[in-house]
Parts: structure tokens; sequence; C-alpha cells
């Protein structure tokens, strides 16, 4: 059980150390296996993303959003969060999305994460 435990904690270490970072969505596309608000996000922070990427970005009212970048103009970007699309600044994107988690964000909203 240490040895697994010591692992885990290993491999988190070194994940965390390339700039992978976990966030759970609260709004934004949602795929075959559920909404953003029941999955946790594996995201990574680069410069500025591509046009038709998938990024996670703060979003002022509800938090964080899980969305398509389909414009870009000046400092800001045009994201489409599936219901509605927002205009953000660069600065409040967190990332590129990575991978997808489905499910576990159910377990941390109860939670309240």
């Amino acid at each position: 059980m240490k040895k697994t435990l010591a692992i885990v904690l290993v491999v988190l270490v070194a994940f965390f150390g390339f700039g992978f970072r976990f966030t759970h969505p609260n709004q934004g596309l949602s795929s075959a296996l559920g909404s953003a608000k029941s999955s946790v996000a594996i995201y990574r922070h680069s410069g500025q993303p591509a046009i038709s990427s998938k990024v996670l970005v703060k979003v002022k009212e509800s938090g964080t959003g899980l969305g398509i970048v389909r414009g870009s103009k000046g400092g800001n970007l045009d994201i489409d969060l599936g219901a509605t699309f927002v205009a953000v600044s660069q600065k409040d994107v967190k990332g590129n999305l990575i991978a997808v988690i489905p499910f576990i964000g159910s377990i941390l909203g109860v939670v309240g994460l």
C-alpha cells in the first residue's frame, strides 16, 4: 500500500512539474459522457491559443468554463461555451484542454469544489 501511494505521489508531482493542471469547470461544452459540470478537465497553460482549439477560461459570472476559441481580435478571444458565447481577455485563458475525465466532477460538486 505504501509503495502504491508513493508511486502515485511521484507521478502527481511530475505531472504538476511539467505544467499540467486539473480543474472542475462550472459551465461549457458537453461530450457524449456528460456535461462540463460533471467532469474534471486536465489542461496545460500555453501561449496564444489557436482558433478552434479547446480551452479553459475564467468566466467572470460563473467561474471556469470549457469552450472552443472561435475568433480573436486584439487581446480578446471569442469563446463558444456551447449555450453562450463570451469575449474574454487573453489573460483569462487558463490553458489548452488536454483531456476530460467524466463523472468525477459530480462527486466534487457534492463536496463543494
